[in-house]
């Protein structure tokens, strides 16, 4: 064996010694998980399957459960075979339901939805109507609709009554079925 392959099988060995003792010296508790009590909480939120929804139709009850897995849902009956899983019971009053999956008994809640709102920094206001830079729209409006604005000054209160005669002139010609102007 040459003094160069010695000198690195050493420093291997070496090595190897140091990560062991390293293992011993590991804390305890990784900082990166949830703090005591909270670990069985998460556990109980990832869970493999979640009910989404509750229907009740002429045939009884249908349950909603959604695997994130498969990102796929499907609406059962109560012991309804032909599934990964089978819906054994159900508590109505606190939105449950206990099923067969996988040989393990899950309880399943009802999946809570999760709302965010609409930051005021995402929607600047524009010339009289709302612009949305970023999130969704909110129901029942967009830019331009709700009151508008006082103009500030005589020109433009002469612009925004040029801008409301030409909108009405136009539509009064689409109502009666005329061509619409040349842009």
């Amino acid at each position: 064996m040459t003094p160069f392959a010695r000198s690195l099988g050493l420093c291997a060995g070496l090595l190897l010694a140091v990560g062991a003792r390293a293992d011993t010296k590991l804390a305890a508790t990784s900082p990166f998980l949830p703090p005591d009590g909270a670990a069985a909480a998460a556990g109980a939120e990832n869970t493999p399957l979640e009910l989404r929804g509750i229907l009740r139709d002429g045939d009884g009850y249908r349950f909603s459960i959604f695997d994130p897995a498969k990102k796929s849902g499907q609406w059962v009956k109560l012991n309804e075979p032909g599934h990964d899983f089978v819906v054994k019971t159900h508590d109505l009053a606190h939105d449950t339901v206990t099923l067969d999956f996988q040989g393990r008994v899950l309880t399943l809640p009802l999946h809570s939805a999760k709302v965010t709102a609409l930051s005021p920094a995402a929607a600047t206001v524009i010339g009289g109507g709302v612009q949305y830079s970023a999130g969704p729209r909110p129901m029942g409006g967009g830019p331009g609709v709700g009151p508008m604005p006082k103009p500030s000054t005589p020109e433009d209160a002469a612009r925004f009554n040029r801008a409301v005669e030409e909108i009405n002139r136009r539509r009064a010609a689409r109502e009666q079925g005329m061509p619409p102007p040349p842009k």
